[in-house]
């Protein structure tokens, strides 16, 4: 096996752990359910240390953090934060972030209760009915686990059928 097959090897496994999470994902009967799927599969398929939610504190995004705090399993993976500061820290809109230099202005998206030693990150941004909600983050202790010249479509894409299913939960009040 060359190089180049050895890599459309590796890409073809990773897009199938992608695609299993999204499977499991369409299949969350509530707000909660849908980020303790994300987060089970993330961690599972891809063995990431730290995930994590930020949500940016609106009217819009009222549904999900209540939903969020009221899951055992996710309150102390929670940050809320004001819209202003999400958008200084992220203003790429809904483009994943990858980063390993300069992490600091990163740290304002850690859950005040845990701070995570991470040398790298990847911040994923989602949304619900079509404004920015927040993102879920990876981070790791290897500095060279997410590096900002990383392809992000397969991140962009689950993001995407995370802010879908999240829209399509709040609007149907099931999150609760």
């Amino acid at each position: 096996m060359d190089k180049t097959d050895e890599i459309r090897r590796i890409n073809l496994e990773i897009s199938l752990k992608f695609s299993n999470i999204e499977v499991h994902l369409s299949r969350a009967k509530s707000i909660a359910g849908l980020f303790e799927t994300l987060f089970a599969g993330i961690e599972k398929e891809f063995a990431v240390p730290f995930v994590w939610l930020t949500l940016v504190d609106s009217e819009n995004t009222a549904p999900v953090i209540a939903a969020v705090k009221s899951s055992g399993a996710l309150k102390n993976r929670l940050n809320v934060i004001g819209p202003a500061l999400f958008e200084l820290i992220l203003p790429a809109g809904v483009q994943p972030v990858l980063a390993n230099k300069e992490l600091q202005p990163y740290y304002k998206l850690l859950p005040p209760a845990n701070k995570f030693f991470i040398k790298s990150l990847a911040v994923i941004p989602f949304k619900v009915n079509d404004e920015i909600a927040g993102s879920w983050n990876n981070g790791d202790v290897l500095s060279d686990r997410y590096m900002p010249d990383m392809d992000t479509a397969l991140l962009q894409k689950l993001g995407q059928k995370v802010s879908l299913r999240l829209t399509e939960l709040v609007s149907g009040n099931k999150g609760l």
